[in-house]
This record gives C-alpha cells, structure tokens and sequence, in this order.
C-alpha cells in the first residue's frame, strides 16, 4: 500500500510546475529581446554603411565624370554658353569621324561605319547624329602651315542616310562596309580647302546644374540638346545639400589664366568644383544618435583648349 502511494506521488510531480513554466518563458523573453536588438542594431549598421558607401560613391564619379566632361572645353572658342555657380552650359563633344567623301557642291559629306574589319576606329560616336546637331570641319587653308588651319562650325540640317564610301578611299575593305557610309548634309557648302580625310568633331550643348525634385531633394541634373531640343535633367547623383550663396551643395568657380576669379566665358582657365552630399535617409552614429550624414569632395579642372 505505501510503494503504491510512493508509486502515486511520484507520478503527479512528473513534467513542469507553473512557476517553472513562467521562468522559462521570461528567461525566453529576455534571450528573445537580447537578439532582436542585436538584429536591428546590425539591420541598422549595413543600413547606415550602405547610406554612407552610396553617399561617398557618387561623390567619387562625380569626380571622375565631371572633369572628363569639362577638361576639353575651349572657353576661347566659345564652348562654355552659361555658366553659374550652381550650373555649366557648355559644348559637349560626342563623336568624332574623318571625310571620306565629298558630296557635290560640297554641301555634305560621307562618312565610313563604326564598326569596321580593321578596327581603325574612323567613325565614332556615343550616339549617333541627327538632323539639327553641330558639327566642326577641319579647315586646312589655303597654304601649308597651321597659321591658316580652323575648324569650321556647321548643322546638320537634314537626316542622315546610307550611301556608299568606296573602298578606293581606304575608309572601307569590304562591299558591305562601303554600302553602309553615311551622307550628312551640311547648312552651308565648306570651302575648297576642306580635302578628303579632313576631320569632324560632332558637339551638342550640354548642361550640369542643381535642381530639385519632385520629393524636395537637392540632386546634381544632367541633360543634352541633341538635334537642339534639350531634355529634361536627369538627376546622376545626391542628394546634396541645398542651393545657398556660400556651402552649396554643387557649387563651381571660374578662374583667368592669371588666376583670379572670372565672369567671362571666354577668359575661364580653370574651373573648381565643390561637392557637398549628404545621405538619402538618417544614419546610426557613433554615439547612438541618428542623424543625415555628410560629405565633400572638392576637385580642379584646367581646361586643355582655353587658348
């Protein structure tokens, strides 16, 4: 009888009290809450590294695009059409072809194909040109030194189409190479001394600026003029910190060849850029605070065609 009581009791102790039941559960709130903040503060570290990498990645493209952009820039020959401390219109070159032939009256030219066998690279261009675009003519003059050599400003006034560069010319080694010139017709006739094989820079007017979006933030804009219809600027980087007569957040200044600071488009020498960027979004510091985060990276451009 007593071994069955025994027996009894120690069948009723077996499993958890309530009391037992409600430290582990607090135990497990506690290891719970622990990780969960671990997690978060981690969730907000990778958060804020990423904020800060964009932030400082944007500056240093900017610093690689804007003075390929701008070191070949010829302020004399009238490439810089405004210029702000916020913002640059200028001349942006965006091709690049030889003569292959002359068209009658000399009122256009050909041109051979981008892609070629030889890979001579003759033609070449980010895009390709239309009707209404700028384009220079080398001018060799009349004698054969340099002192009478200008490039000749001229439109596009028509669009382009395919017709033949011969392979006579050497542009082309291919029948289907020389199918595929292009013919551009010019706004006015170029002049006796332009040969075959003169060269051709193909420019539109380009723009770098800040501007506001739509969400209130201060972005660095980007747009071109192909054809001469300019587009709408493109943000390329930000946010920045806002517009302001000094500390603002893309800020140029215009220097002479002796140094002192300019107004005039066609004296400019130098110019330096200024960027000040701060994060998209608040990041977690040091000390626990969450803040926007910022940035500057500041950088000088002496233009390569400023006589």
């Amino acid at each position: 009888m007593l071994s069955a009581v025994s027996s009894s009791r120690r069948i009723a102790r077996t499993g958890a009290t309530l009391v037992e039941l409600l430290v582990v559960l607090a135990l497990l709130g506690v290891v719970g809450g622990v990780i969960m903040r671990v997690i978060l503060r981690q969730q907000r570290f990778y958060a804020s590294a990423a904020e800060i990498t964009t932030t400082r990645t944007d500056l240093r493209d900017l610093a690689s695009v804007l003075p390929t952009d701008l070191r070949g820039i010829s302020s004399s020959g009238g490439d810089i059409y405004a210029m702000s401390d916020s913002s640059i219109d200028f001349r942006l070159p965006f091709g690049m072809a030889a003569i292959c032939v002359l068209g009658a009256g000399l009122t256009s030219v050909v041109v051979a194909p981008q892609a070629l066998a030889s890979r001579s690279a003759v033609t070449a261009w980010t895009s390709a040109p239309r009707s209404g675009d700028s384009v220079l003519v080398y001018d060799e003059g009349a004698t054969s030194g340099i002192g009478d050599d200008v490039w000749r400003p001229y439109k596009i006034n028509a669009a382009p189409t395919t017709v033949a560069c011969p392979t006579a010319t050497g542009y082309t080694s291919t029948a289907a190479e020389a199918a595929a010139g292009i013919s551009l017709p010019l706004s006015a006739a170029l002049p006796a001394t332009t040969p075959q094989g003169s060269s051709m820079a193909f420019f539109r007017r380009a723009h770098y600026g800040l501007f506001v979006t739509s969400s209130g933030k201060t972005m660095l804009g980007y747009f071109d003029c192909p054809a001469g219809v300019c587009g709408t600027a493109t943000p390329i980087a930000g946010p920045f910190l806002p517009y302001a007569a000094s500390g603002s957040g893309v800020q140029f200044t215009y220097y002479d060849s002796t140094g002192a600071v300019t107004a005039v488009k066609t004296s400019v020498a130098r110019i330096d850029v200024v960027l000040r960027a701060q994060t998209a979004a608040p990041v977690s510091l040091s000390d626990g605070t969450r803040s926007y985060l910022r940035d500057s990276l500041s950088f000088t451009v002496s233009l390569r065609n400023r006589q």
